[in-house]
């Protein structure tokens, strides 16, 4: 009998021991990335916060918010495995998806509706000073004029305009007009047309309506030249690695957010003011963008023409 009580002593100390030795760790709960990129002096991450919270809380995983200085260097971190999910512009959007082999998946964007009063659009907008009356003027002495672009990066502040001024046969405009230059603000585009410093500024046309509405600004102290059609909004995007039941929960998410959390979609309005009458999330793939794509003639056109700003 003591020896069989000795043997079982033995054993529930060698048990307590091993036990000791190799405490039970919790599985760790895996961390969700997501970026954005920077604008002006606004890194955009209280923005982004309530609904890359609602993303995390979906797949049970801890939430790391990160912001790149650029467009460019988002994609450059995308493409380097460095976030799950994006909120991106446009044109950072189109370049990865050119790719070969794209590292995203596009899931939703905010779509604002046809017939908002005020859409997502670009213009044209010439100085008083420049004598430009038309866009003919433009394409006929293009040498003579200088231009500013609201932003390397932008998609309405660089892309579509140039895609337009390609359609006037100045595809080169760095080399067509007498001087082009880059800024990282549509306000500050502007202000140099208003100015006088530059003769044409290629800009979101929001930042002229509310200047407009403002009363700081007159329709004749600047001329319209061209304003484009409704452009779709940037989307959120996830890993192309990313298994196909956490996309789905990510999309639900999004789709379900003017719903459950109204607060999510006015934070990101705040950010992104070409999106402020939007109302919801909708699903978009790549044919949600083929409007922009189709304005380059080609998908080869298009690729060349991004891979010059980033």
């Amino acid at each position: 009998m003591n020896k069989y009580l000795s043997l079982i002593c033995l054993l529930y100390l060698l048990t307590a021991s091993a036990v000791g030795a190799f405490p039970f760790h919790p599985k760790q709960k895996k961390q969700l990335v997501v970026a954005t990129y920077t604008y002006g002096d606004n890194d955009r991450l209280g923005n982004i916060q309530p609904i890359a919270r609602d993303m995390a809380k979906a797949l049970g995983a801890t939430l790391y918010l990160k912001s790149y200085p650029t467009v460019g260097e988002l994609v450059a971190g995308i493409r380097n495995g460095e976030a799950d999910v994006a909120v991106m512009n446009t044109f950072g959007y189109l370049l990865l998806q050119t790719d070969p082999e794209p590292a995203i998946v596009s899931l939703a964007a905010l779509e604002v509706p046809a017939d908002a009063p005020h859409t997502y659009t670009s213009c044209l907008i010439a100085s008083k000073n420049s004598g430009i009356r038309s866009v003919e003027d433009l394409r006929n002495n293009p040498k003579a004029y200088s231009l500013v672009f609201a932003g390397r990066h932008s998609t309405s502040g660089n892309l579509i305009p140039r895609l337009y001024l390609g359609s006037l046969g100045i595809m080169d405009p760095e080399k067509q007009l007498k001087e082009v230059d880059f800024l990282n603000s549509h306000a500050l585009a502007l202000q140099e047309v208003i100015d006088g410093t530059s003769d044409v500024a290629a800009l979101g046309t929001g930042e002229y309506e509310k200047l407009l509405a403002s009363g700081k600004l007159k329709e004749g102290d600047v001329t319209l030249l061209w304003q484009s059609e409704n452009i779709p909004q940037g989307p959120v995007v996830c890993k192309a690695t990313m298994p196909a039941c956490q996309q789905k929960k990510l999309l639900k998410v999004l789709l379900q957010a003017h719903d459950k959390n109204p607060e999510a979609i006015l934070q990101l309005k705040r950010a992104w003011t070409e999106a402020h009458e939007a109302r919801t999330f909708v699903p978009v793939q790549e044919a949600y963008y083929q409007s922009v794509i189709g304005l380059s003639g080609s998908r080869a056109n298009f690729r060349k023409l991004l891979e010059q700003h980033l």
